[in-house]
């Protein structure tokens, strides 16, 4: 769709990203769409790492003036302004419980707004995951985009109508060795915009607008190579880092299986059960487990699987358990030092 107004009607219940090549097309756009959503009754929110940083050219007081009637939708609660710098930091450490506590607010922002009679539909710009790129921070931000998606799907599923937006710079992702990055990123949003902008000689702007349904996140995992993992993890925080990561990495959550014990480990790999037997392609254990040492399980899974890949995670370093891991037959390089990197750790088992 190609257009000459500086307007585009706002995509209701979806997950946008925006692409834009400078500072000036985001925060004119970033305006367009607070003004169409007021226009249009919504609840609009205004979330930025920068919205109250003097030096940041999306802080709130560069757009203010652009945005209509803005002190009055201020007073009215029509238009929210969301300090994001301190959800940006979380991202950074992969910590979702203030984007859980934003999920929470929006859906009861949005039950109160239905009650008193108001259009129950928000629209939120949120741009934490625009800086994490900026900061090359690309497996976090495929992280955090994965989460909206998820999100979303699950207000889809409730007819919750909330409308996130994602700005992102095209002279980052639009880099040839981000291709990959990319078209990640991009299939985590249901709807892509990317916008081309320039001035003439008159100053007048124009806008060309791609805007390409693509298909859920869902089908792009399915391309990817099917592994199967078991994960023995204790820490339910860490189980839910390991879901995350897998499946923002392609893995079906019917391929991941992730138990908190060895015996179930050991009970999960040694059943009887054809369904449940040891077809697992890689096993990853943690070797502080609660009830039995990680190091035990793997030897035991070692003697019966000889061929079987284990991976461990431990706080021990390498040079205190060297002779443990060669004498069960685990290589080094399958061993990662907790606090790990878990986007090297998904790299070790995706290639």
């Amino acid at each position: 769709m190609s257009s000459n107004s500086n307007l585009i009607n706002v995509p209701s219940n979806e997950h946008v990203m925006f692409l834009y090549n400078n500072d000036d097309a985001r925060n004119n756009e970033v305006v367009n769409y607070i003004n169409e959503g007021l226009k249009n009754g919504f609840h609009c929110i205004y979330a930025s790492v920068g919205a109250y940083d003097s030096e940041s050219s999306s802080n709130i007081s560069n757009l203010t003036s652009n945005i209509d009637n803005y002190k009055e939708n201020i007073e009215s609660g029509e238009l929210r302004i969301v300090d994001f710098k301190p959800y940006y930091e979380s991202a950074l450490n992969v910590d979702f419980s203030p984007f859980k506590k934003l999920q929470k607010e929006l859906e009861e922002t949005l039950k109160h707004r239905k009650d008193r009679g108001k259009k129950d539909v928000i629209l939120i710009i949120a741009d934490a995951a625009c800086f994490l790129s900026q900061n090359k921070c690309f497996d976090e931000c495929e992280i955090l985009e994965w989460w909206w998606c998820e999100t979303n799907t699950e207000w889809k599923k409730n007819n919750q109508n909330i409308t996130v937006i994602c700005p992102h710079s095209s002279q980052i992702l639009n880099n040839s060795l981000l291709s990959d990055t990319k078209q990640r990123i991009s299939s985590m949003h249901t709807v892509t915009i990317e916008f081309n902008y320039n001035m003439n000689t008159n100053n007048k702007k124009y806008y060309n607008y791609n805007l390409q349904k693509i298909s859920k996140y869902q089908e792009f995992q399915n391309k990817r190579k099917t592994r199967r993992l078991l994960i023995v993890e204790p820490e339910p925080d860490i189980q839910y880092m390991f879901s995350l990561f897998t499946r923002q990495h392609g893995f079906k959550e019917s391929d991941v299986n992730i138990v908190e014990n060895g015996n179930k480990c050991l009970e999960v790999i040694f059943s009887d059960n054809i369904d449940s037997n040891n077809d697992y392609d890689i096993i990853i254990i943690d070797t502080h487990l609660r009830d039995i040492s990680g190091f035990e399980v793997a030897r035991k899974i070692r003697n019966n699987l000889p061929d079987k890949r284990i991976i461990l995670t431990t706080t021990y370093s390498l040079s205190n358990i060297i002779h443990i891991i060669n004498s069960i037959g685990i290589m080094p390089k399958d061993v990662f030092l907790k606090p790990f990197n878990f986007a090297e750790l998904i790299k070790a088992i995706v290639e």
